[in-house]
């Protein structure tokens, strides 16, 4: 219970402009102070991806049955899953970072995938989409 007071959730109801706008990444940013260059975020579509590189954050994105034929060029990772010991394993299906996950991703795979983005777009504080964000 204690941790979960200490996260903070962003997400589409408080920007005015959603995703494939950069806004709700750059209050993420601005309000948790971290630099972009800093941060791997996980996303799951084309609208998240160019929201994240919009931001100047570094993306992973993970498929799913409705997104998979999506263009991901811009993703510092693509996989089919995050993975789960045990369980389902992850497969790797594009790879621009230097990571090399196995299994299933780790945290210790993130600090491997940030790589030089083009979209990146000026640093601006949006006026007030959930996105999870770690940084690195």
């Amino acid at each position: 219970m204690e941790n979960a007071r200490a996260v903070e959730v962003f997400a589409g109801d408080i920007v005015p402009r959603k995703k494939p706008a950069p806004d709700i990444y750059l209050l993420a940013l601005d309000s948790l102070g971290l630099p972009a260059d800093r941060v791997v975020v996980i996303e799951d579509s084309r609208n998240g991806l160019l929201a994240a590189t919009g931001a100047g954050v570094t993306c992973m994105i993970t498929v799913n049955d409705f997104t998979a034929a999506e263009d991901f060029s811009e993703a510092a990772l693509v996989v089919s899953s995050l993975g789960d010991p045990g369980g389902e394993r992850t497969s790797v299906l594009a790879n621009r970072s230097r990571a090399t996950p196995g299994a299933w991703i780790t945290l210790a795979d993130w600090p491997a995938c940030p790589v030089a983005i083009r979209h990146r777009a000026p640093r601006r504080r949006p006026s007030a989409e959930g996105a999870v964000m770690s940084q690195i």
